[in-house]
């Protein structure tokens, strides 16, 4: 499989969506109810469009963060859960910083990818 992309190329992971189930569209409705009942001055909004997706979970339920040693470069930050949303922000600065190279500035011991092979005991940490 190549391992590179121009910028305006569609990659096998565009063109190949394995986790996207179809959206529920009673839910979208309801959704949509409970807005309008909300925010009455608004009123109901008018949906374009709508997109259901997976959640990413390890085992433990505690993300990933961490450089794969089998892979030079390659960096993994995955398994946020649903609270990918709250926590984006700064999961986003902790891994752009260690693409630069640079200190995660925080212990990321918890989220290394070794845990799931290394022998050590598994803390599952809160879940939703």
């Amino acid at each position: 499989m190549r391992r590179q992309w121009s910028a305006g190329e569609v990659t096998p992971f565009e063109q190949d969506r394995v986790l996207e189930p179809p959206s529920h569209g009673a839910r979208v409705a309801k959704i949509q109810k409970r807005f309008a009942q909300r925010f009455p001055g608004l009123g109901q909004p008018a949906i374009k469009h709508s997109w259901s997706g997976m959640i990413d979970a390890m085992p433990d339920v505690v993300p990933v963060v961490d450089a794969v040693a089998q892979i030079p470069g390659f960096y993994l930050a995955t398994g946020m859960s649903a609270h990918g949303f709250g926590i984006g922000p700064g999961y986003g600065r902790v891994v752009a910083r260690m693409l630069a190279g640079l200190s995660a500035e925080h212990d990321l011991q918890r989220f290394r990818l070794a845990r799931f092979s290394d022998g050590s005991k598994l803390d599952v940490g809160p879940a939703l």
